[in-house]
This record gives structure tokens, C-alpha cells and sequence, in this order.
């Protein structure tokens, strides 16, 4: 790739020239008069003054810039701009003001040379001395968050990557980069092995010690300087300098300024970074060790799509009219709120209830609007009526994955969403963690996988329309996430939630969550399986088993719940078993699923009524 320095473009050129370009770089000429063409050279290798003068130009000669930064690049004929970059311009004078705009600002020279120049297409070159560094800032750019957050990027920025890169482009020292980065590999091991970061974290000392423990336990593994110093009441601010040699030298973390607000993210400008490695141990290991309080268990089951059903069915048996803005009658809310089971702990309101569940009908076509202004179930709502508990909660989870209604930038939050997901299905199920935990790992793990050139080029377009300025700090990304995680997962009954003195104080993994995020049948969870005992006043009680949830999805097809609790307890009528065999189930299929389960006979009145609803629901 051809690459032409300053002082080869430059070459021949008059003093007047050399006297613009000084003007430009460094503020004016030598101090003796006479232009030093070193010194432009050394202004053109300054990153923060090459930045600071692209910054100042104008978006179009910005844009325009861009096209001397692509390989093969660095010197461009106007006919080939032009043919490539023309519809951006009124005209090809308009390009070649352009150029000339850029040429005053001594960001490109003319070439002469008949190599690249011919008459009827004059040719511009940027020199090679800007090229390289622009392009090693923007990669500096694109990893500084993977080499602020992580021990792995941290060690390959400090002592491993520059010898790779001079590797990778001299055959000699191919070998020697290969060892270089087989030893990486091995120390990037010794730091990570568990007793390493434990006892590393112990010898730390005690005033740098409580720093760290607050910005594990109550951050995450990040957290702004001075917050901490408020938070622990501390007369004087650390020195930053001291506490970021003593965190790097025990391969611990580091304090930098985290420039995020590229990335729609609130920029932290003194941040103390605990490791993504380091903190991963060190939060698992303290929730291991310091189980939390629950003084009330929360738990949704399948009620979740249970209440969708009673919606669908609602609208198949009664008219419910919508307005014109496609919204529901006040009183069709209200009346039909009052037939869905409700949400513990308040987390979902009766009418936010139906809301949710009203917009993933209509976003899934469960049910679509009638010429009268009437809603009523599709045949892909029917299907999706009669499908298994698995199936309903699965599709639930999919949209609400991508749900954009709940605070937080959506960008970030459905990837996170994701790799929340994925720790959940690692951990344990049915025993309790600490809430916070969940929300710290899942963003920590996806600012470390963080890809940043997509992510900035995404928010560049609201940049540049102006007036756009990041909302949401690191710490508010984690609990809009917990905020999901109460709204979303616990009504699907994915989690459920641990309550201590009215606070949530926990989550665990529910057994339907092991089930379905692991594809697991409930048996292999825990292995034992609900009963029944069907009483002759037809009240039915479900015993609670690994399979429970199931059960009390397919009962709520047939029967009328009337409480929910350790014991589940439904009623048999005419109406409700009308229900069922409109919905899909015969009368055999139900006194199976009874018999199949019972602990004791199901009493002969109860059979009869039964065989008798069905006969009449038939003729």
C-alpha cells in the first residue's frame, strides 16, 4: 500500500507553503522564522492534537477525509473520488473546493508525481504521518473498553500486543510472537486461577481494600471515584495515581477515564475498574458465602400464560369492543382484569397486566380487529391456546426479550437481556442469590464482549443530529435490568423472588425456569410429581411436584382456580368444563389427566357429572 510522507510530499515546495502548513500544526512558524518540518511532522503523530483539528472541520470535509483512510487510500486521483464519493457533492468543482478547503488546512497535498497524477485528473495524498495515526487511535479507541474492564486486555495492551503487531509484519519475528503469545496465554492463566485472585485480593491494603469491596458489592466492579469517596465518607478523594499503580501491579484493575458516552453509555471521567475476571470471583464467591434473608417466597408459575388463555377466552365468549386508537373500553379493562390471576408483590398492576398482555396478542396476531370494532382470537391465537405450558412461555420470552417499553437504551438492554439469560441457566435451581449479583454479571459480561465499532457507529447518527446526550450510567443499566427481571421474567415464572422487610432481597431460578432454559423435563429437575385428590363437592387440591406448573396450566383449561398456594385448589362446574372442551380437550382427556394423578378414587358423583357435561356440551 502506498503511503507518502510530509516531507516527500512537501519536497520542493516553497517557503510560503512550509510557513501555511506550520501556521496550521503548530500555531505558527519556528522561532527563528524559518518553518521546521520536523516539528509538523511530530504535531501530525499527536493524537490528541490530530483529533482535536479533525474535530474543528466541518462534517463534509470530515466525511470526505474518510476516503484517505481506507487501504489503499492514502493517495486519490479527483476522478476516482469523484466517481465514488460524487453523490455527496453538487458537482466535482464542489469536490475539488472541498479538497482545496482541506489542502489549506493542511490535511492533503497535491501530487505531481506521474505515477498517480495525469493531466485530466490531479491527484491528493494524505501523509503518512496523519494516516497512522488516526488509524492507531481509532483501534485504540475500538479496545479501550476491553482493555480497561478486562485482566486479558489489560496484559495484551501493556506487554503483549505491540510485539505481536511487529510480528504479524516481520517474518523473522514471527516465532518469537508466537512465544510471546503462548507466554500471555500462560500468565493470563496464573492470574485467573482462583486462589491467585483470593489471595492477591487479601494483601491489598486496608484503606485500598475497602475501596475495591465497595466497588465490587455495590457497583459491580465499576464505580466513579468520587461517588466512592461520598459513599464512604472519606475526608480526602484516594490519589488516583497511588490507587491505580497499587490495583495494577496486583493484576487486579486499573483507574482510567471510561470514554462510553460513544457508545450511548454516561462516561465515568475517574473510574476504578475491578477486573470483569477478578469481579466475576470475587461477586460469586461472596454470594456463596453470604446467602441472603428471605422472609416471604414470591412465585408465578405458569400464570403468566394462564391469564393469557382467560383473555383469549374472554374474547371468543363475550363482545369487547376497542376504541379508535385501538385501545380497550375503560370498563372492558376493568372487567376483564378482574378475571386474570394476579401478579405477586404488586409488581404488575391488574390493568398493566392486561396491557402486557394485550400488546403480545396483537404483536404475535394472537387476535386482530373486526370491521365492528371488536376483538377476537386468530387461529394462531387458538393454536396458540391449546399449546404446552413450554411453548406459550417460550414464545413470551422471546418477546419480551425485545420488549422496548421498560426504561433503558433497548441497544444495550437486549443483548444483555441475552447474556443474563445465559448466567441463568447456569445457575442453581431453586436456591437463592443475592439480587444484585445477576444484574452486575450480566453487564459487566457485555461490556467485556462489547463490540465497539458497531456500537459507535449506531449512536454516531444521533450524535450527529445533535443535542443527543447519553442517559443511563453503568449503575442504572444494572437496575433497569433487575427491573426487567421483576417485570418479565418473574411473571413468566422463569425466577422467583425473595422478599426480607418488604424489599426484594433475592432471586433463584425457578424449577419451570430449570425446565425451560435448560430443555430439561421437569422430572430430571427434581423427580418427584404432583398429585391430586378430587373431593365429591368437586373441589379439586394439587399437591405441589417438580411437574406442578403443568398441571396447574392444563387444570386452568377445565376448572376454576380459587387459590393459589403450597396447595393449589380449583372447582369443577358445567361452565368451566364447557370451557375445556371448547377449547380444545374432550371429557375422556380430563378424567385421564384426574385419574392419572389422583391419590385416592375419584368419587362416582364427580365422574358421572362429568360424563354428563360432556354428552351436553356435545349434543
Amino acid at each position: 500500500m502506498t503511503r507518502l510522507s510530509l516531507r516527500v510530499l512537501l519536497q520542493g515546495a516553497g517557503d510560503s507553503v512550509l510557513r501555511e502548513c506550520a501556521q496550521r500544526w503548530l500555531g505558527g512558524p519556528a522561532s527563528d522564522g524559518k518553518p521546521a518540518l520536523g516539528s509538523i511532522s511530530s504535531a501530525m503523530e499527536s493524537e490528541e492534537r490530530v483529533t482535536a483539528r479533525l474535530c474543528g472541520l466541518p462534517r463534509k470535509q470530515q466525511d470526505l477525509l474518510e476516503a484517505f483512510f481506507v487501504d489503499g487510500g492514502a493517495v486519490r486521483s479527483v476522478q476516482a473520488l469523484f466517481s465514488e464519493f460524487g453523490k455527496h457533492f453538487k458537482s466535482r468543482f464542489d469536490l475539488e473546493a472541498t479538497l482545496a478547503a482541506l489542502y489549506r488546512e493542511a490535511f492533503v497535498f497535491t501530487v505531481k508525481d506521474k505515477r498517480w497524477a495525469t493531466f485530466d485528473s490531479p491527484c491528493w495524498a494524505m501523509p503518512s504521518e496523519l494516516i497512522e495515526c488516526v488509524l492507531q487511535s481509532r483501534q485504540k479507541r475500538q479496545r479501550q473498553v476491553q482493555d480497561t474492564l478486562t485482566l486479558q486486555g489489560f496484559l495484551d495492551a501493556r506487554y503483549f500486543r505491540e510485539r505481536a503487531e511487529a510480528g504479524s509484519h516481520d517474518g523473522k519475528a514471527a516465532k518469537a510472537a508466537d512465544k510471546a503469545a503462548d507466554h500471555a496465554r500462560k500468565i493470563y492463566k496464573l492470574y485467573t486461577m482462583e486462589n491467585s485472585m483470593a489471595a492477591r485480593l487479601q494483601k491489598l491494603p486496608p484503606t485500598i481494600a475497602g475501596l475495591v469491596d465497595c466497588t465490587l458489592h455495590k457497583h459491580g466492579g465499576i464505580a466513579g471515584l468520587d461517588e466512592l469517596q461520598r459513599e464512604l465518607e472519606l475526608a480526602e478523594p484516594p490519589d488516583q495515581a497511588w490507587l491505580g499503580k497499587c490495583l495494577e501491579e496486583a493484576m487486579l484493575g486499573t483507574v482510567a477515564q471510561l470514554d462510553l458516552a460513544r457508545l450511548g453509555i454516561q462516561p465515568i471521567e475517574r473510574a476504578v475498574v475491578v477486573f470483569h475476571e477478578l469481579a466475576l470471583f470475587a461477586i460469586r464467591r461472596r454470594g456463596e458465602q453470604h446467602l441472603p434473608t428471605v422472609g416471604e417466597e414470591l412465585v408465578c408459575g405458569g400464570d403468566f400464560a394462564t391469564n393469557i388463555g382467560r383473555f383469549l377466552r374472554e374474547l371468543q365468549d363475550s363482545k369487547v369492543l376497542f376504541t379508535a386508537d385501538g385501545e380497550l373500553f375503560k370498563a372492558s379493562q376493568k372487567r376483564i382484569a378482574g378475571l386474570l390471576l394476579p401478579v405477586p408483590g404488586g409488581f404488575l398492576a391488574a390493568e398493566a397486566n392486561l396491557e402486557l398482555i394485550y400488546r403480545f396478542c396483537l404483536h404475535r396476531r394472537l387476535i386482530d380487529r373486526r370491521g365492528e370494532r371488536a376483538l377476537r382470537p386468530t387461529p394462531a391465537g387458538q393454536a396458540f391456546d391449546r399449546a404446552t405450558l413450554a411453548e406459550q412461555v417460550k414464545m413470551l420470552l422471546a418477546h419480551f426479550v425485545e420488549d422496548r417499553t421498560l426504561p433503558g437504551e433497548p441497544f444495550h438492554h437486549t443483548r444483555m437481556r441475552r447474556v443474563l439469560l445465559r448466567l441463568l441457566r447456569r445457575a442453581v435451581p431453586m436456591l437463592w442469590q443475592d439480587v444484585a449479583i445477576l444484574p452486575f454479571l450480566a453487564r459487566n459480561a457485555y461490556l467485556a464482549q462489547l463490540e465497539a465499532k458497531p456500537t459507535e457507529e449506531f449512536f454516531a447518527a444521533r450524535f450527529q443530529g445533535g443535542g443527543y446526550t447519553p442517559s443511563e450510567s453503568l449503575q442504572q443499566m444494572c437496575w433497569n435490568l433487575l427491573l426487567w427481571v421483576k417485570r418479565r421474567l418473574f411473571p413468566l415464572g422463569l425466577v422467583d423472588i425473595g422478599m426480607h422487610q418488604g424489599r426484594v432481597s433475592a432471586l433463584r431460578l425457578s424449577r419451570l425456569g430449570a425446565e425451560l432454559l435448560d430443555a430439561e423435563p421437569a422430572g430430571k429437575v427434581g423427580g418427584t410429581r404432583c398429585s391430586v385428590i378430587v373431593q365429591p363437592d368437586f373441589e379439586i387440591l394439587v399437591f405441589p411436584g417438580d411437574d406442578v406448573h403443568d398441571v396447574v396450566h392444563l387444570f386452568d383449561r377445565f376448572a376454576h382456580r380459587t387459590k393459589s398456594d403450597h396447595v393449589h385448589q380449583f372447582r369443577l362446574d358445567q361452565d368451566s368444563v364447557r370451557a375445556g372442551l371448547a377449547d380444545g380437550l374432550d371429557g375422556a382427556q380430563i378424567v385421564q389427566e384426574l385419574t392419572d394423578r389422583a391419590r385416592v378414587p375419584i368419587p362416582q358423583n364427580v365422574l358421572y357429572s362429568l360424563d354428563e357435561w360432556t354428552r351436553k356440551a356435545s349434543s
